[in-house]
């Protein structure tokens, strides 16, 4: 087996790795893992109690800074929302993937919960895109006056 040095090593690597978008020098991954994700309640308690609403007519957006440098995004859909869990597990999917393409843009450091409206069952993926990176566009604004929101 040829040896390959590690700078060998990472470039054939990063050259080969799917869902790896690349803008400009930095490359971006657009997987959804793990820690991509609010997971326990306690997670989520802490941005609706500490958090601030942007609000859409698809969704309501609580969003809390964090110090893990990372964005991370849960996702509720209540069965006010639907009665078809098919219809609540589409439109989990529909802001997953919103957040998924949009997230190299996004403001670092932040946790935020999504929580779905009834017109978005029925909203297609442009809509859904332009609102939430309009909702963005007002994160933005926030992270200038982060100062004054808790940091956890």
């Amino acid at each position: 087996m040829p040896s390959v040095t590690p700078d060998v090593a990472d470039a054939v690597a990063v050259d080969v790795a799917p869902n790896v978008e690349r803008r400009g020098a930095t490359q971006v991954s657009c997987r959804f893992t793990k820690q991509d994700r609010l997971l326990v309640p306690r997670e989520f308690q802490r941005v609706y109690r500490h958090g601030k609403q942007l609000h859409s007519s698809f969704f309501t957006i609580f969003v809390v800074p964090n110090q893990l440098g990372r964005t991370r995004i849960g996702i509720t859909t209540s069965r006010k929302l639907s009665k078809s869990a098919v219809v609540r597990n589409r439109c989990r999917r529909l802001i997953r993937e919103v957040f998924r393409r949009q997230r190299a843009t996004l403001p670092a450091s932040w946790d935020m919960v999504v929580n779905a409206k009834f017109p978005l069952t029925t909203a297609t993926y442009g809509l859904i895109e332009k609102e939430f990176a309009r909702l963005m566009g007002k994160l933005a604004t926030l992270t200038e006056s982060r100062t004054s929101l808790p940091v956890d």
